[in-house]
């Protein structure tokens, strides 16, 4: 797969193979947010929690199933695509906070989490369109909230904006989505999450919440990002940038 046609804005989508696994292409232009997840070294594990493993990788909840009518279809992720004066610095935070051996893609802002490959060429329309009337806009971080095992940081200014993005795509493609996709949506970056420790939760929250009021932060909205997603890895698929007048 062409990844350097898809990351330059080719005219077509390059759509990625099912059975290719390819790592996400490191990019380093200035205005993109598509980090490379790091690689890690193999953890030794035992034949229970191998065995364990393999029983329940292929195992997705039904209300995280697009509504195809397939058993198990490939889906992809989308995310917005942020400038890096916003991205770098909420990547930080999750790279300071999330568990290191969890942690398998850059902070971001999902906005569907499983697309179905069954339906690319209505999604591929969908987006395109989306990007060409869309014109980048202002994005700031906001305040944090807890979770049941973790942290996440709402997303002040630019929220609006982001819902109607969000709007304009569900309803396009509601008849297909999943339960968790058709149902409500609040933009927000997950800095912590898999941690049963209440005490260090608390801890880290207090610390993320006095970092974002002294320091906002603040960038731009320039497109959205589509990754193929493969058994918990992400492999960048498209992106679809803003050009709005």
């Amino acid at each position: 797969m062409n990844y350097a046609a898809a990351a330059g804005g080719s005219k077509g989508p390059a759509r990625p193979l099912p059975q290719q696994r390819h790592d996400p292409p490191a990019q380093t232009k200035s205005g993109t947010n598509g980090y490379a997840p790091k690689p890690k070294s193999p953890r030794r594990q035992s034949p229970a929690t191998k065995e364990a493993h393999r029983r329940t990788e292929h195992v997705t909840r039904e209300e995280h199933k697009p509504k195809t009518g397939a058993e198990e279809e490939l889906v992809y992720v989308l995310t917005l695509k942020l400038t890096d004066s916003l991205a770098k610095p909420m990547n930080s935070m999750r790279e300071q906070y999330f568990p290191r051996r969890l942690n398998r893609t850059p902070a971001h802002l999902t906005l569907f989490h499983a697309l179905p490959d069954s339906r690319f060429a209505a999604l591929d329309s969908g987006l395109s369109q989306l990007a060409t009337s869309t014109r980048p806009f202002f994005v700031s971080t906001g305040k944090p909230f807890r979770m049941r095992l973790g942290i996440g940081i709402n997303v002040g200014k630019g929220y609006n904006r982001m819902k109607q993005v969000h709007e304009e795509l569900r309803s396009q493609w509601m008849p297909y989505l999943s339960e968790q996709d058709a149902g409500g949506w609040r933009p927000h970056w997950t800095v912590m999450n898999k941690v049963n420790e209440e005490k260090k939760v608390d801890e880290v929250f207090q610390a993320v919440e006095k970092e974002v009021t002294q320091n906002v932060q603040e960038g731009q909205a320039i497109g959205l990002d589509l990754w193929r997603y493969d058994k918990g890895n992400w492999v960048f698929a498209n992106e679809y940038k803003f050009k709005g007048p």
